[in-house]
C-alpha cells in the first residue's frame, strides 16, 4: 500500500521538496485551468451551434427561428426547417408555447 500511495504522491508531484501546494499547482493542478479552458469551449460551441447540424449559427438575426431561443447555420434558414424546428420546440416547451398563445389571443 505504501508503494501505491508513494507512486501517488510522484505522479501528482506532491512529493516535492520545494513544498506540496508549490509542487501540486505546478504540477498536475495546473491541468484544471487548461480542462476549464477545453470545456468553455466546448460549452461556447454547444451553445452557437445550429439547431440542425454541426456548424456554427448565423449571428445578426438570419438564422433566428420566430418564437424560439433556436439559431441555424446558413443552410437552414429555409422556411421548412424552421417549421419544424418551431414544432419541435413545441412538443419540447409546451408551456412556453401556451404563454405565447395567450399572449397573441
Amino acid at each position: 500500500m505504501f508503494a501505491f500511495w508513494h507512486w501517488i504522491l510522484q505522479v501528482t508531484g506532491i512529493a516535492n521538496e520545494s513544498g506540496k501546494w508549490y509542487a501540486f499547482w505546478s504540477g498536475i493542478g495546473a491541468d484544471f485551468a487548461e480542462g476549464a479552458i477545453f470545456l468553455s469551449i466546448v460549452g461556447l460551441y454547444h451553445r452557437h451551434k445550429c439547431q440542425s447540424c454541426w456548424r456554427p449559427a448565423l449571428k445578426g438575426g438570419l438564422g433566428k427561428v420566430e418564437g424560439t431561443h433556436y439559431e441555424t447555420c446558413h443552410k437552414h434558414t429555409n422556411k421548412d426547417d424552421h417549421e419544424a424546428l418551431k414544432q419541435e420546440h413545441a412538443l419540447k416547451h409546451p408551456a412556453m408555447h401556451e404563454h405565447l398563445n395567450r399572449e397573441q389571443a
